[in-house]
């Protein structure tokens, strides 16, 4: 399966700056961003990472450019304004390199993020303004959504913006608890006309807490809210039009009627991304079974998908949905209408959650209950290897994958009890 493609590090590419690589920031920028070199450090607990300036910086941009995120969104950030970012969004995007020259886009802001940071950690929101934002994937913003309905419940008159990668925002835009969704990086005046903030920099990655500690369970302690879990479940549904849409492909597919489990074989990152002999294995015993199986992914990646296809034993049960996935909201729809979903460590197991579908995921470098504890419909199972779990983030392949890139961890879970525990979910 040489064809298989792994993720690699899509968070940003330009199109009219092209760069290769990402260019350090030098310790003198970094102070100027309002930032030190105890910046980035890990903690054992969140009551800790409270402590530490948060990796968020302000940054003005030298000349006017454009760039697109995640291949989704042409997105223009304007001389003369101010906006808000991650420090690793800073690094990427300082510097470019254009008709083979070097050049500076971005330099430190007059206002250092800390100076103007209003921490939300409880307080009332009657009347308020609360800036929601989080440098994360699906499963990230899912973590916080139940927070927030919780919130828009109890203080119906205060506002929530919610700030976010443009590929996200099919989703987060349909939440009933957000008055305004606002594109990832976005103007300061976002951030100080906000009453408080909500923002989870470090809450997973820089926290030692996060490895044994459910993400729900953490961001609803890290908003001072610590809510049951019974009240940890996202919710959404899907948009009408693009369910009716989903409706005709799966009727074309002859599933309207049947049931079908939805897949997701790749992760975001590689190092949550099992090889792909794998999921064939799985699959060639569930279409032995009788199951059909519909695989999701992003549309640049169908062709991919069809020749994973090519590789499992009954192609007539396997469908391919990612050329139609052209949004995240299409896979929402897609989910509402299966019996089950089935993936890796990644978004699809809390998209099925948050529409009450049972999920199963299958978990490597980190540990099923950290993601799936408060889902009352979802089963896991954990690598079974030495280094398992790792606790290992980021865009890079595991260290001890080969030239393949597939972490190893995966390789040793039990495929009979895997498929044995979907079929009893599926009674």
């Amino acid at each position: 399966m040489k064809n298989f493609s792994v993720p690699q590090n899509d968070t940003f590419w330009e199109e009219d700056i092209k760069k290769k690589k990402m260019d350090p920031v030098s310790p003198v920028k970094v102070r100027a961003l309002g930032l030190t070199g105890e910046s980035a450090k890990f903690v054992d607990t969140i009551d800790q990472l409270r402590n530490d300036p948060p990796n968020i910086v302000i940054a003005k941009p030298i000349k006017t450019f454009s760039f697109i995120q995640n291949w989704f969104k042409r997105q223009t950030l304007k001389k003369k304004v101010s906006y808000v970012m991650g420090l690793g969004v800073f690094q990427q995007m300082h510097k470019g390199t254009r008709s083979g020259q070097k050049t500076n886009l971005l330099k430190p802001g007059n206002i250092k993020f800390r100076n103007v940071y209003k921490p939300y950690i409880g307080q009332s929101l009657e009347d308020k303004t609360l800036l929601v934002f989080r440098t994360g994937g699906i499963g990230d913003l899912l973590f916080i959504q139940p927070n927030l309905r919780y919130l828009k419940e109890k203080y119906p008159s205060c506002t929530i913006n919610f700030a976010c990668g443009p590929q996200y925002q099919a989703m987060v835009d349909n939440w009933d608890c957000v008055d305004n969704v606002v594109d990832l990086p976005f103007p300061l005046k976002w951030l100080i006309n906000a009453d408080y903030h909500a923002l989870f920099e470090g809450v997973i990655e820089r926290c030692k807490e996060a490895h044994s500690t459910n993400a729900y369970n953490l961001f609803t302690r890290w908003m001072g809210l610590n809510l049951p879990d019974n009240l940890l479940i996202p919710q959404q549904e899907p948009k009408e039009e693009k369910l009716m849409e989903c409706m005709k492909i799966v009727e074309e597919w002859k599933l309207l009627h049947r049931p079908f489990i939805l897949t997701q074989i790749r992760a975001s990152s590689p190092i949550r991304t099992p090889r792909p002999e794998f999921w064939i294995d799985i699959i060639d015993e569930l279409t032995d079974l009788g199951f059909d199986i519909v695989i999701t992914d992003n549309p640049r990646q169908s062709d991919n998908v069809d020749k994973f296809i090519d590789g499992v034993k009954n192609k007539d049960k396997v469908f391919n949905f990612a050329k139609y996935s052209k949004t995240l909201d299409y896979t929402i729809a897609l989910a509402k209408l299966s019996s089950l979903t089935l993936a890796t460590d990644s978004a699809l197991n809390h998209i099925a959650a948050s529409l009450n579908k049972p999920c199963y995921g299958i978990y490597g470098p980190f540990p099923g209950f950290i993601r799936l504890k408060t889902y009352p419909k979802a089963k896991w199972i954990d690598a079974e290897k030495d280094c398992a779990p790792c606790f290992l983030h980021g865009m890079s392949a595991c260290p001890r994958a080969g030239k393949d890139s597939f972490s190893p961890c995966y390789d040793n879970l039990d495929i009979k009890k895997i498929v044995t525990e979907i079929g009893e979910m599926l009674k």
